[in-house]
């Protein structure tokens, strides 16, 4: 049998042979490709899931890492001293209490409580032991004066005493006195209210005025006669508030160029509040005051207030009494705590010094 003969005897077929021997082959490849196609897929899968499994695993972390950030901010809050007799709802929340605790510190002070010492934070409904062992070393609670403790005080503190007329004196001259500044004030409004000092033992109608300190004081009070005399029924009388620079040339040593400062000075403030203003006034010696002071009159009219709550700095600065860095806090302050509750919060925080304070207050306006 030659080659050819056996190739011709045992791979010739018939055409059904054929087609059913190319359906075998073809079964039998895709028997074996199958499982290789299907391991490149799977690997490819694998890697792409890996990928985003990495992903998806990162992002979980870092939004736990937020929430954990958060709530330490929240527990811990900004931390700074506080005195639980002073500090307001605002500045609770800055430091971590929650509106419960807050709100239950303010009605527990609304119905008269105080905080006597540092645990005493304990009596809030609300507040437990580890909020007071994070805030104790931030509590600050003054310890009470006693009126002895503070005559003492007063008798220790460093002053110069000099003549002086209660009459026209600034609180600055007071404060050099030694008088206290809460007595000061009591004074300059006794004063623009229309009261006068015409003996030196008058300065015992200031309530509060520490009987000592008066004692002290009497010898050095020079009050300028025309206090003592009182007024003349012909003497001329301009109001402050109303009057134009026609009226105010009328006085004494007031030509056109002080009238219309007075003028100006008196829109800037929005009113006088008091006849000691007039020596705020560029170039009004005291010597001329004191000559003009019996023919004025304070007029009282409602003075042009300032919107503590709303103003912007450009607008807060056009005051006098308000620097470039007051207007700044106070807007700062608003920005950080909320609107202001008190207009005592600026002497609180620091904004505005106590002499400009006094001041001040009579122009502030929390609407």
């Amino acid at each position: 049998m030659n080659l050819k003969h056996f190739f011709r005897e045992y791979f010739s077929y018939t055409a059904s042979e054929k087609k059913g021997l190319l359906v075998l082959v073809s079964l039998l490849l895709m028997l074996y490709l199958l499982p290789i196609i299907y391991q490149r897929k799977e690997t490819s899968e694998g890697i792409i899931n890996q990928e985003k499994q990495k992903q998806i695993d990162s992002l979980i972390s870092s939004i736990e890492n937020r929430a954990e950030i958060k709530k330490a901010k929240i527990q811990l809050g900004e931390l700074d001293f506080f005195d639980p007799n002073k500090v307001d709802e605002n500045e609770l929340l800055r430091i971590g209490f929650t509106s419960y605790q807050a709100n239950n510190l303010i009605k527990f002070r609304n119905k008269g409580g105080r905080f006597k010492k540092k645990k005493d934070i304990l009596q809030i409904y609300g507040v437990n032991q580890t909020d007071f062992d994070r805030l104790s070393n931030y509590i600050m609670i003054p310890i009470a004066e006693t009126p002895e403790k503070k005559r003492k005080r007063i008798v220790k503190r460093e002053y110069k005493l000099f003549s002086f007329d209660p009459n026209i004196i600034s609180f600055k001259e007071w404060d050099s006195l030694g008088v206290e500044d809460e007595i000061s004030n009591r004074i300059i409004k006794y004063l623009a209210s229309g009261g006068q000092f015409k003996r030196a033992s008058d300065l015992y109608k200031i309530y509060g005025f520490d009987s000592i300190k008066i004692t002290q004081l009497i010898p050095y009070v020079k009050i300028m006669k025309r206090f003592k005399q009182g007024l003349s029924k012909e003497q001329l009388f301009v109001p402050l508030n109303t009057s134009d620079t026609t009226q105010l040339k009328q006085l004494p040593g007031i030509g056109s160029v002080f009238s219309a400062r007075i003028v100006k000075y008196r829109d800037l403030l929005g009113g006088f509040v008091s006849k000691d203003q007039i020596l705020e006034v560029y170039g009004i010696s005291k010597e001329k005051f004191i000559s003009i002071s019996p023919m004025l009159v304070l007029d009282s009219i409602p003075v042009r207030r300032i919107k503590l709550n709303s103003y912007n700095a450009a607008k807060l600065r056009k005051h006098p009494y308000i620097s470039f860095r007051m207007g700044d806090d106070i807007v700062r302050f608003r920005d950080r705590n909320g609107q202001f509750s008190s207009v005592d919060q600026l002497r609180g925080h620091k904004i505005v010094p106590d002499s400009i304070f006094i001041k001040l207050v009579p122009y502030l306006d929390l609407k």
